[in-house]
């Protein structure tokens, strides 16, 4: 009985700590990913000769963290921001500002739609 006790308590705590881990991870992923496409939205609007910079550091960043992201999240979510990162690119190659800006608008809401579903909170808990 008393191992257990020990071996649920062991349990219990190796999954919190994962489960910490990775909204940790999550939101660092997220802070950064948003920042990143604020200052690509950024660069487009103003016309600035940093928009390729700004959208190869967005580049860089998901596919620093799609691979942690793919694994913890549903692919559904992360489909759409792909997609949505994958055609910034080619808006940039055909100098399209308005179509960017949009593009970097619904990343920002995919964005901010993976932190919501996945930190958790009392709602999502129960």
């Amino acid at each position: 009985m008393k191992l257990r006790m020990i071996l649920a308590v062991c349990l219990l705590t190796v999954s919190v700590g994962t489960a910490v881990f990775c909204v940790f991870n999550l939101n660092k992923c997220t802070d950064a990913l948003t920042e990143a496409l604020e200052t690509a939205m950024q660069c487009a609007a103003t016309d600035s000769p940093d928009w390729p910079q700004a959208t190869e550091e967005l580049t860089r960043l998901w596919l620093k963290h799609k691979d942690f992201l793919h694994i913890l999240l549903p692919h559904s979510n992360l489909n759409e921001l792909e997609w949505t990162l994958g055609a910034l690119r080619e808006y940039l190659k055909r100098e399209d500002n308005a179509l960017f800006i949009e593009q970097c608008v619904r990343g920002l809401q995919c964005v901010a739609t993976v932190r919501e579903m996945e930190t958790p909170n009392w709602g999502n808990i129960f």
